[in-house]
């Protein structure tokens, strides 16, 4: 098996175990930015073992700072645009994302976007858009506006890698803990301490943040970011499937046509760029 191939195998499992997020949260009776903090205290741990267990040095600079604050930014910001609008707004404007990976490659790296990425990107937010269309409201405009933010800030969290000095699993590491400080007020406001609360804490820790971010970090040293961002579009697709199975809510027809729009075009991307084994 090639290295690209094992990266875009990293990247669908780390597109997987984020798409966990939609029912674990479902099943937990936590405010959303308690949820946020409490998880990463366990996606913290997580990192740490992985980064002892690989040798992997901790690195802190500047540029592994900007990567923290990112992220952090990017999960906080997101849980409170849930708060404020519906959320297939945000989750569709968050998935905007690999439009802004063109756009900073091109503006910050001069690497101008082949004409299959951009086609792509429209395909894939169009397949997006056909999922939730039946569920689509106006919403809160400053929660749509925290939805765009949080999708531009997603953008630069595939970028990490290409920034000189930067340490993507370094930043992962202390973005965990800065969300948990953040959200640290929340969590000891709560009072739920339930098992089935406190089981969903850790997976969404362990699984839907701890090993994402794992296999994330992995895949982005094969995949070029453009190729990563639209591979991991069927995170999207998968979390309300999965809401759907276990959970009871029902997925329509138009759902189901743009789940395969989804996960045909960043397929069919994927392939063109393995065969022609070009970076963008």
């Amino acid at each position: 098996m090639s290295e690209k191939s094992k990266g875009y195998i990293y990247i669908l499992l780390s597109a997987v175990c984020f798409s966990l997020g939609g029912i674990l949260i479902k099943l937990n009776s936590w405010s959303g930015i308690s949820i946020s903090g409490a998880r990463c205290l366990f996606s913290f741990l997580v990192m740490l073992i992985y980064l002892k267990a690989i040798n992997h040095k901790i690195v802190f600079n500047k540029q592994v700072l900007l990567g923290a604050v990112v992220n952090a930014g990017m999960s906080t910001v997101f849980v409170i645009a849930n708060k404020l609008t519906a959320a297939a707004n945000v989750i569709i404007l968050q998935f905007t994302m690999p439009i802004y990976i063109v756009l900073f490659l091109w503006i910050f790296w001069k690497q101008k976007p082949k004409k299959e990425a951009v086609l792509t990107c429209i395909a894939a937010f169009i397949g997006i858009l056909f999922f939730f269309c039946e569920s689509i409201s106006a919403g809160g405009m400053l929660g749509n506006i925290l939805a765009i933010v949080s999708g531009i800030l997603y953008a630069i969290v595939f970028l990490i890698k290409k920034i000189p000095g930067s340490d993507f699993e370094s930043s992962a590491l202390f973005s965990f803990l800065l969300s948990f400080v953040i959200a640290l007020p929340f969590i000891a406001n709560e009072t739920d301490y339930s098992c089935v609360n406190i089981v969903t804490i850790i997976l969404l820790g362990v699984v839907q943040i701890g090993l994402a971010y794992i296999f994330l970090g992995l895949g982005l040293d094969y995949v070029p970011p453009v190729g990563a961002a639209l591979l991991s579009m069927i995170e999207p697709v998968l979390n309300p499937v999965i809401v759907a199975i276990f959970y009871g809510e029902t997925i329509g027809t138009m759902g189901l046509i743009g789940a395969l729009i989804v996960i045909a075009s960043g397929t069919v991307y994927n392939v063109i760029t393995a065969v022609n084994e070009k970076n963008i």
